[in-house]
């Protein structure tokens, strides 16, 4: 049997480092001059989300990631030139694909799942007036709000007989399109983890910046819950790229 693809021990205690390096910043901050600036904006982009799982004996099982799209609205603080607080309330499609790679090539699985997520991250820019480079950090919780799969399964129990070239005949053929309901016995449809990304803004005017970014989320819980004892946990990694717009509030001389 394969090791677990998440170490909780090791991924609690580097969440742990985050939170207490997000302390030290906003310490850091405190100390210098502050040049209050809000901002507030709209971004929206392409997401690519892989569920990571152990397929154990299952060598025949793909999981293969899948194409979304998110939305948000980001509002951030700035205490200075270099360092911010940053908040985006966003909407992000988290799906997948599951298929095989026997007789049964023919049977997939196609899932996406809808999250309302909050990040809250510290903000590090560097550059010129017009021209900045600037990192994001640290965590975020969500919220699963729907799930909906289409895809085709093979009848069991029928009278025909099985398949035809690694293909499913059309009397066992059943294709599906539905939206996926929740057991609360088993989803778990709160999700937590660590966020990260980098990219470069530019001001266009005095008061308006438009910005590109590449982030990362990736979650720290389970979807499932502990409802088996033998059941395999699995768990979204997300890449985000985005593009936006923010609307300075207050002095803008930086």
């Amino acid at each position: 049997m394969m090791k677990p693809l998440h170490n909780h021990k090791s991924l609690h205690g580097l969440g742990r480092h985050l939170f207490g390096l997000c302390a030290l910043c906003l310490a850091l901050a405190a100390t210098v001059p502050a040049k209050a600036q809000w901002r507030v904006g709209l971004t929206a982009g392409y997401s690519r989300n892989t569920l990571s799982m152990d397929t154990g004996y299952a060598y025949d099982l793909r999981y293969e990631a899948r194409d979304g799209f998110t939305v948000g609205i980001p509002v951030q603080y700035d205490f200075c030139d270099w360092f911010g607080l940053r908040a985006d309330l966003a909407f992000v499609q988290k799906g997948h694909r599951i298929h095989r790679t026997d007789e049964l090539n023919a049977v997939y699985t196609n899932t996406r799942n809808n999250y309302l997520q909050l990040p809250v991250m510290a903000n590090f820019s560097f550059g010129g007036k017009r021209v900045r480079g600037f990192l994001n950090a640290g965590g975020y919780i969500g919220s699963w709000l729907s799930s909906h799969r289409n895809g085709v399964t093979r009848r069991f129990f029928t009278e025909e007989n099985g398949d035809e070239n690694g293909l499913i005949v059309p009397e066992n053929r059943y294709e599906f399109d539905e939206k996926a309901s929740f057991d609360s016995r088993r989803d778990n449809r709160f999700e937590a983890g660590l966020v990260g990304g980098v990219g470069v803004s530019y001001r266009v005017m005095p008061r308006i910046e438009l910005q590109a970014e590449g982030r990362c989320y990736y979650a720290l819980t389970d979807m499932q819950k502990d409802y088996m004892k033998f059941r395999v946990p699995r768990y979204n990694t997300t890449f985000v790229l985005q593009i936006g717009c923010s609307v300075l509030l207050g002095k803008t001389n930086k």
